[in-house]
């Protein structure tokens, strides 16, 4: 039977992968690294059944031999923890012919890596007795351009935030609510960090995990098809099996006792044991659906008679509201993530203006305190002869200096320029820094104070929600829905006319809370059965647990040993 399995990771350099090391587990061949200046004879040669590479529009002819491709690919790649490359596994269905594999392969390859600017290398592998049919797909983690058949540039740029509408979002200021803007006025919108490389977007490999499907199911069968959803994207609540691997199948075959296999065969069992368990509840519903369509006439007389006045009944909403006051403070939380970050980022910004541009303001008073810096400079070179009246000059200077920088930085506290030529330098410095700081504060002040709030916020998030908040949420929650279903509310109830919707509560449970609400904990499936057959039972009189002939919640579970879950 076909099995669905592709998985993508990268070759990166930071752990202590290279291409070229993994080109010769997966060909089988020896491969030699020119940039590292070692061979590689990593791969089981008498396992690979077929290497091609395959390239893409405009590549040199010379990177057809997959040697070549990936050590110019490393080549390319100098920084330390560069991805060269992206190795991707796939399961091949054992109904396919060797001939169907390769054209599945290569059809795979061209429509989603090729088309795309994307160089790879595939190898076909199989295990000793041939059970184990699958493919290494190596990419080349960089697309070539088609007009110079060199590498592309990869890098990542900034784009701007578009709302559902496709328009740019504004930068708010925080503390005025209005749009920011620069020096020379004009508006500042938000921008955010774009990769160029689709390989790294996850709607690209959600794409390379279903195109991968229906290529093998447009050569299956009907009763074959593989799905390369999961099972919770399926819908189903079966629990998966975990990958066994040519090790586990080799101690099963030596006759000895996997762990990983002897696990499988426990989810198995699980899973049988839930579908049973699922038919079994299909029949207890059914039944129920009898005894609800047999009490109706008695339930519509009985809403026919006056309902005693009665508080809400709040703690049908309280699981509803503990989780929404645990989403509010979740957003609450997050949303003051995302404005530190963008604080952060527009620091960061800042400070690139700062060493690219600086400001009106320290521009202005840099030519303010040079003016005075070359007076001090003239007088300390000057002969003993001239130096006197030059310091005299000096002194002049930076008097006449000083007031024009308190006229151009009235803020500035220290603004008497020195007229000795070291002590100039120095107060040069100094007012640089502050010109700086008092630019930056602002946004440093407002990254303190999301700092502050973002730890209040996590701890509130960490603690639970008190029950009062619960129960006062809950009754609100009750309230909304009692005024919803009843938007006018007569005091004098209208003669029955048949077609009322039925009140399905029980008098008894009336001033009381029923016992799936006076419980906080979630309910188990064996828990809400065991409730329904009681209150089954008391309305009916019967015993339908004697009439059963298997009851699936007497059995348990198989202990599953090693693996903690």
């Amino acid at each position: 039977m076909a099995i669905y399995h592709l998985s993508v990771s990268n070759v990166s350099r930071a752990s202590g992968s290279k291409a070229t090391a993994t080109l010769s587990y997966i060909s089988g061949k020896r491969v030699h690294d020119e940039r590292r200046g070692e061979t590689y004879d990593y791969g089981r040669k008498e396992r690979v059944l077929r290497v091609g590479t395959l390239l893409p529009e405009g590549a040199p002819a010379e990177y057809a031999d997959p040697a070549v491709l990936f050590n110019a690919v490393e080549l390319h790649e100098t920084g330390r923890t560069a991805r060269p490359a992206k190795k991707i596994v796939v399961a091949l269905p054992r109904e396919f012919t060797p001939r169907q594999r390769v054209q599945a392969l290569e059809e795979y390859i061209r429509e989603n890596l090729n088309a795309d600017g994307y160089a790879a290398t595939y190898a076909i592998h199989e295990d000793r007795e041939g059970n184990n049919p699958h493919a290494h797909i190596l990419v080349a983690n960089r697309q070539i351009d088609p007009a110079t058949g060199g590498w592309a540039r990869l890098k990542q740029r900034m784009e701007y935030v578009l709302d559902e509408r496709g328009e740019r979002v504004p930068l708010i200021d925080p503390e005025t609510g209005r749009q920011k803007t620069d020096k020379r006025g004009r508006r500042q919108w938000k921008r955010t960090s774009v990769s160029l490389n689709p390989l790294d977007r996850k709607a690209k490999l959600k794409a390379l995990r279903e195109s991968w499907a229906n290529t093998c199911n447009a050569r299956l069968d009907e009763t074959a098809r593989i799905d390369h959803r999961s099972l919770e994207d399926q819908g189903s609540d079966l629990e998966p099996t975990i990958h066994e691997g040519y090790a586990a199948r080799a101690i099963e075959r030596a006759g000895g006792v996997s762990e990983r296999c002897q696990t499988n065969r426990e989810i198995r069992r699980s899973n049988s044991l839930l579908t049973a368990v699922r038919a079994e509840l299909g029949r207890i519903f059914d039944r129920l659906g009898e005894l609800f369509a047999a009490k109706i006439r008695q339930l519509r007389q009985r809403q026919a008679r006056p309902e005693p006045a009665r508080e809400p009944n709040w703690r049908y909403f309280e699981g509803d509201a503990r989780r929404q006051l645990e989403a509010d403070k979740a957003d609450h939380t997050a949303a003051i993530r995302g404005k530190l970050m963008d604080a952060r980022a527009d620091v960061g910004n800042r400070e690139e203006w700062w060493r690219s541009h600086g400001t009106e303001e320290h521009e202005a008073a840099k030519q303010i305190i040079d003016v005075a810096r070359a007076a001090s400079r003239e007088a300390r070179d000057a002969n003993i002869f001239k130096r006197g009246r030059l310091l005299r000059n000096a002194e002049q200077v930076a008097g006449e200096q000083s007031e024009k920088l308190r006229g151009a930085v009235p803020w500035l506290e220290d603004t008497d320029i020195p007229a000795d030529w070291d002590q100039a330098n120095r107060f040069r410095m100094r007012t640089t820094k502050a010109i700086h700081d008092h630019d930056m504060q602002p946004r440093t002040r407002l990254v303190a104070e999301l700092e502050r709030r973002l730890e209040q916020a996590e701890r509130a998030e960490s603690e639970k929600p008190s029950p009062e908040q619960v129960k006062a949420l809950a009754l609100r929650m009750a309230e909304q829905r009692a005024q919803a279903e009843n938007p006018t509310q007569d005091t004098k109830r209208p003669a029955p006319s048949g077609d009322e919707p039925l009140d399905l509560s029980e008098p008894e449970d009336w001033g009381e809370a029923s016992p799936f609400e006076s419980r906080q904990a979630p309910r188990t499936k064996a828990d809400l059965l065991n409730e329904i057959r009681q209150r089954t039972d008391r309305l009916t009189g019967q015993q339908e647990a004697e009439q059963r002939q298997i009851d699936p919640w007497s059995a348990q579970p198989p202990q599953r040993r090693g693996h903690g879950r």
